[in-house]
């Protein structure tokens, strides 16, 4: 008989025995009650990300993209440009067109994967309207301060992406507290997770109402009248109640991400082959992807080959630079090679709340015998 190979996924939502019974209760309950939405649990977990970033207002939406598209149509970009980093997620580009915004693609710079601060000037022009930063692979940038100052200084609506970052922090301030607006994800992959679904933080006001009004349909609180161009954007009650448990579980995850990358950095620190992102001592990352970056003597695609046929072991770079994406090629200027450099020779490691100490010990071994193979 032969013996059975691990699998050892990338990513996967992490639930304990409790925190599972404890949701399929509360989901009785919400199934008994009758009421599927606009309900207690869109209001706990909204109140639970008013706490986490320190901003005064949460909504809750179906999905990231969706507080994306409200805080850009809220910024008023249409017909005008909107600065977004090449190494994002493919919705950071699609929605600025989704709201009739032109996007602009920024290099970012690979020290920090964020938006590289000089490129960040080379493309603002007069019709520059709005920025998306995107706190990639869960770290907030050493140059927060800098973006946060040339928005500001520019007059330009800042809106975070923070998609991977629930729970990270820099100088002691949360993912979120940042920009005007910030938009959470909780797909699958994400550290907290719904299933799916979103959260829109800020402290204005007036886009708090916005977003409650246009994520049903439109209809203005109070009145019901239809006062915008609305979908049914919300968050349903199921999905809000398991989001709810997630988001009460959110320190003891993080505790065990920054404990998984702790093993990593230990096991990988001065191995030939690659290289490790620098993270300040004042960034308290929320680990949603492990990330190193490959010498050029190593051809990623054989090595996660490798790792999955020899070890069970999904590997994968963080992205594919967005203007390479074929609906997008139209954005490529010639201008974003730091973005290209760095996410072509980008490898992420499982990362998620139930891999064992001797699991990434492992899979950090796996990677330093199939790196050393190929350098001879």
């Amino acid at each position: 008989m032969t013996e059975k190979k691990q699998n050892i996924p990338l990513a996967r939502p992490y639930f304990s025995a409790k925190r599972r019974k404890a949701i399929a209760a509360d989901i009785e309950d919400i199934l008994a009650s009758g009421r599927l939405m606009a309900g207690p649990w869109a209001k706990k977990f909204e109140q639970q990300f008013t706490e986490i970033t320190g901003r005064e207002h949460a909504v809750s939406l179906h999905s990231c993209t969706t507080a994306l598209q409200i805080a850009l149509s809220f910024a008023g970009v249409k017909g005008k440009e909107v600065l977004v980093p090449a190494g994002s997620f493919i919705t950071d580009i699609s929605v600025v067109e989704f709201v009739g915004g032109r996007p602009v693609l920024v290099d970012i710079n690979p020290e920090t994967l964020a938006l590289d601060v000089e490129d960040l000037h080379r493309k603002l022009t007069p019709q520059t309207a709005a920025i998306i930063w995107v706190h990639l692979t869960g770290v907030i940038s050493r140059d927060h301060q800098a973006i946060v100052d040339f928005a500001s200084e520019n007059n330009l609506f800042l809106i975070e992406d923070a998609a991977h970052a629930h729970g990270a922090e820099i100088d002691g301030r949360p993912a979120g507290s940042f920009g005007d607006a910030s938009a959470f994800s909780f797909y699958p992959t994400k550290v907290l997770t719904s299933g799916t679904g979103g959260m829109l933080t800020t402290d204005n006001a007036a886009l708090a109402k916005f977003a409650r009004e246009v994520r049903i349909f439109g209809k203005e609180e109070g009145t019901g009248e239809i006062v915008h161009y609305g979908n049914d954007w919300f968050l349903d009650e199921v999905r809000a109640c398991i989001a709810s448990h997630q988001t009460s579980d959110l320190d003891s995850q993080l505790r065990r991400r920054r404990d998984i990358a702790t093993i990593y950095r230990a096991a990988l620190a001065n191995q030939p082959g690659f290289r490790l992102l620098d993270v300040p001592e004042d960034c308290r990352p929320a680990w949603y992807q492990f990330a190193l970056f490959l010498d050029s003597e190593v051809d990623r695609e054989a090595l996660a080959e490798r790792l999955k046929t020899g070890h069970g072991i999904e590997a994968k770079g963080i992205y594919k630079p967005a203007h390479q994406e074929h609906i997008f090629r139209k954005f490529d200027d010639g201008s974003l090679t730091a973005t290209e450099d760095a996410l072509h020779r980008s490898l992420c490691l499982p990362m998620h709340a139930g891999l064992t100490d001797e699991g990434v010990e492992a899979i950090a071994a796996a990677l330093i015998t199939e790196v050393r193979a190929q350098l001879g």
